[in-house]
Order: structure tokens, then sequence, then C-alpha cells
């Protein structure tokens, strides 16, 4: 049962109960306390009751390293997730699991969109750190207050807070991708071959992040394929390994790159600096809103303009849900007048 005390101007809950442990909590009022008492007698008969003093010292940076080292024994983090780990750590690290409230959430979700973050990333950080509740309750048996990541959803949903990421309908032109391509040739000091890169995006639709790890020992000479190691897949992260065709130029373009000894990668270049040098030629140029991985959506529309079914398209591309190749097609009201039915 529930006694009640006053200390001083606070007032003092205590419960005892055969089979539970024995509970003490302080509030400002009384009508508090009884209402604490109430909620937590409730669970105990429900025998839906958890001791949260087990998890009153752990935070949630240390639960974070925890999840680290458990998923890494599988599989490696891939860097988007490492990144938003560390930024659920700057926010949100110093705080113990029992704070991790509804309500802290919601202050989170207020301080990121405050600091610029759009929807679609915070819902992405609420995922991630569902995950790792999830894992604390249903594998650690911490008692972690699940509801929280809902709560801060609903308010996200009540500001009308988009979680859904804008479709990019962005196509190069050919006097864009041409201009490009001749910005880069002509500057006889730069080593990484862009305009090789920028052809080969358009005409493998390949994520950049794809084309830099594509090795030497993958290349299929007599069949004009490569295999992509680890391909992007929704669930497998790893082992997740696709041959695809070297249309167009592609396998010319592979052909007259350089072998350098030691290096297994057909084009040694990092990420990092492919993106900063392509906005750079875009600015020097005066192209406006054009990134690289708009190069991949330009071959997959060219493959649906040469003719190729969504599924040969799909094999290229690697696109596991065929509904997301709709929006690549572009068809357009008054296309259908140039283009006649078949059959």
């Amino acid at each position: 049962m529930a006694t009640f005390q006053k200390i001083g101007k606070r007032w003092r809950a205590r419960i005892r109960r055969k089979g539970f442990p024995a509970q003490s909590e302080m509030f400002d009022t009384k009508a508090q306390a009884q209402d604490w008492a109430s909620r937590q007698e409730a669970d105990m008969r429900a025998l839906k009751f958890q001791d949260v003093r087990i998890i009153a010292d752990k935070t949630l940076s240390a639960a974070i390293d925890r999840y680290v080292e458990e998923q890494t024994q599988v599989k490696p983090l891939g860097k988007n997730k490492k990144a938003v780990l560390a930024t659920l750590k700057r926010y949100l690290g110093k705080l113990t699991m029992p704070e991790l409230t509804g309500d802290a959430l919601i202050d989170y979700v207020k301080e990121r969109k405050g600091a610029g973050a759009g929807g679609v990333t915070i819902a992405i950080d609420l995922t991630y750190l569902s995950s790792i509740l999830k894992a604390a309750k249903n594998i650690w048996r911490w008692p972690v207050n699940l509801d929280a990541i809902a709560q801060a959803r609903a308010y996200m949903d009540h500001i009308g807070l988009s979680t859904r990421s804008k479709e990019r309908t962005r196509r190069p032109t050919k006097i864009e991708l041409g201009n490009i391509s001749t910005w880069f040739a002509v500057k006889v000091r730069q080593k990484v071959p862009m305009s090789d890169l920028i052809a080969f995006a358009v005409d493998t639709a390949m994520r950049l992040s794809e084309i830099i790890n594509l090795r030497w020992a993958d290349l299929n000479e007599q069949d004009r394929t490569i295999i992509i190691r680890n391909r992007k897949h929704p669930r497998a992260k790893i082992g997740n390994d696709q041959e695809v065709p070297l249309l167009g130029d592609a396998f010319a373009i592979i052909k007259r790159q350089p072998k350098i000894d030691k290096e297994e990668r057909i084009f040694p270049v990092t990420e990092g600096t492919v993106s900063s040098l392509f906005p750079r030629a875009c600015k020097s140029l005066g192209i406006e809103d054009l990134r690289f991985h708009d190069l991949r959506h330009e071959g997959v529309s060219r493959l649906f303009e040469q003719g190729y079914s969504i599924e040969q398209v799909a094999l290229v591309s690697g696109h596991r849900d065929w509904k997301m190749l709709a929006r690549y097609t572009q068809i357009r009201a008054k296309d259908l007048h140039r283009s006649p039915p078949l059959g």
C-alpha cells in the first residue's frame, strides 16, 4: 500500500507491496504524489511494473556504445548511421535512460529544427534512437520508455513537420554535361578523371559510392559486365553483390583507366573529392541545382527512353522496389501526343 509523508514543503510517497521492491519518490504536492502512487500500484496489479532504478545511472551515451559494439560484431556501421549516432550522443548522450521521456524528445525535435535540421533528418534520428531503445528493452531487459518515440513523432505531425523527402526531378541537359566535362578536361593539373566519372555515372546509373569501389578483379571483359560489391539494399548491408552490364561507353571508359600498382580499384578516388569538385565546376559555369547523384537519375531516365523494360532497368540500377523507378519515367501528358500507343 502507499503512504504519504510531508517533509518540509514537499511530499514523499512510499509504496510497499509484497513481491515488489519498495518504491519512494518526492513531489511538490500531495496530489502529484498520490497520482504517481496510483499509477505505480496499477502497474503492479497488472504485472506491468518495472523498476527503473536499475537503469538510473545508465546514460544514452553508454547505451549507444553498447549498441554499436554489438552491431559491429555482425556488420560494420554505415557512415550515415555513425553520423546519426554521433548527433544523438551530442544532444542527448548525458541523459539517463529514465530521463529519456517524451518531453525530452520533443525538446530534442525543437532544438534540431531550430538548428536547421529538416523533418526527414529528424525522423531518421528518431528511427535510429528507436532501434537502440528496442534493443535495450527486448535484449538487455532494461525498463525503458518506448512510448517516448511515439510522442516525439506525434509532435512532429502536430506542427506539420514533413518526414518524407522530396523527390528530385532535376536532369542535366546535354549542353550542361558537355560544359562540365570540358571544364575539367582543360585543367591540365586535374588528376581526378572527372570527365570519365561523369560519363560513366550516366551510362551505368551507378551511385558514386559504387563507382569508386569498383575493382579490376570484378571486371568480366568477355561479357562486358562488372560486379558491384555490397550494393545498397534495404535489408542486406553486407554480401549483396550484383553483376551489372557495362552499357554505352562504360566499358571503354574502364579500359582507358590506368592500372596502378597495388591498387585494386578502377577509380582510386574518394567520394569526398568528387563531391567537392563537381559543385565547384557547376558554380564556375553558372549551373544551378545540379548534384552528382542527379547523373544516376539521368542514366535511369535514358534507359527508359531507349526502350528498356522496368525489370531490365532495375537490373542496371539495382532498385529492389520497381515502384521506385516509376518517378524516373517522368511521363508528361503532352508526350502522349508524340507517342501513340503500341499495338
